[in-house]
């Protein structure tokens, strides 16, 4: 059996022709760290994007927002949305941009993984603020884990075969032998390049085995995965590197009543954003 010898230049080379939106939540990111930036600061970022820009201004006009006058700047409209739901909402549209496609040989199309993107990230919001942990850098690393997947599809040779999630399939030993490299260390690979944080790098790369990372947001991640997977939104394959419930909470830091009310927010947050952006 032939295994593909995986090299980084053209994984690397695939993830820039992505669009500009998801490299823009790095800097973001960084923003709503730093106790001195404002909305001007968030705003000039925005303007980086013509494409997210009209976006956004949708999203302020529309019926989920409820503005009583048409909104025309996005300066208005960063106003209007809030500083810090501005983050929430540009993942939001950085993973829809993703979901017009299918993705065959994962068996996965594309508002499936949408859903799935948008699930994990919110559930990991409200578990980080259970645990007292930063829910942007939580939401984020929820709503990108799958990136490396989409890369990776582009990446695949004509004659590879689909991944089959049947009983007992190991989806990264086939990963591995289809392209080289796992699909959770492929995006470790892209967030690096794009500038995100390393902790939000290592713990999607570690999380289908979270005790083995020290990374706490890999412990989160796995768990959130997992809830995600139960909602019915889960992604073929992956069931099997989730942590038994008992373990993920005590890992955590959580107990079911808390990990409950955690995924009800997230289920409400999740049809406010699905109807922001259609």
């Amino acid at each position: 059996m032939n295994v593909v010898q995986y090299s980084i230049e053209p994984l690397l080379r695939v993830a820039q022709a992505f669009p500009a939106t998801p490299r823009i939540m790095a800097d973001l990111g960084r923003l709503l760290r730093d106790p001195g930036a404002d909305l001007k600061d968030v705003v000039k970022l925005l303007k980086s994007d013509s494409a997210l820009v009209a976006r956004i201004l949708r999203v302020a006009n529309s019926a989920a927002i409820g503005a009583v006058e048409h909104v025309a700047a996005i300066e208005e409209a960063a106003a209007l949305i809030g500083f810090r739901e501005i983050h929430r909402l540009v993942g939001a549209v950085a993973i829809d941009q993703f979901s017009l496609a299918t993705y065959p040989l994962y068996g996965v199309p594309g508002a499936r993984l949408r859903a799935n993107a948008l699930f994990v990230a919110l559930i990991m919001e409200e578990l980080a603020l259970t645990t007292r942990r930063d829910p942007h850098a939580a939401y984020t690393t929820g709503l990108l884990r799958s990136v490396g997947k989409l890369a990776l599809e582009k990446l695949a040779d004509p004659s590879a075969r689909p991944f089959q999630p049947t009983p007992g399939a190991d989806l990264v030993a086939w990963e591995k032998h289809t392209f080289g490299i796992s699909a959770n260390e492929a995006t470790a690979a892209i967030l690096h390049q794009w500038r995100f944080p390393a902790g939000i790098c290592q713990a999607i790369a570690r999380h289908f085995w979270p005790t083995d990372s020290g990374e706490p947001l890999a412990d989160l991640l796995n768990l959130a995965a997992s809830c995600t997977e139960q909602l019915g939104h889960g992604l073929p394959g992956e069931q099997r590197y989730w942590m038994e419930s008992a373990a993920a909470f005590q890992r955590c830091g959580v107990d079911a009543e808390q990990c409950q009310r955690a995924v009800d927010r997230a289920a409400l947050a999740f049809e406010q954003l699905s109807r922001m952006i259609g």
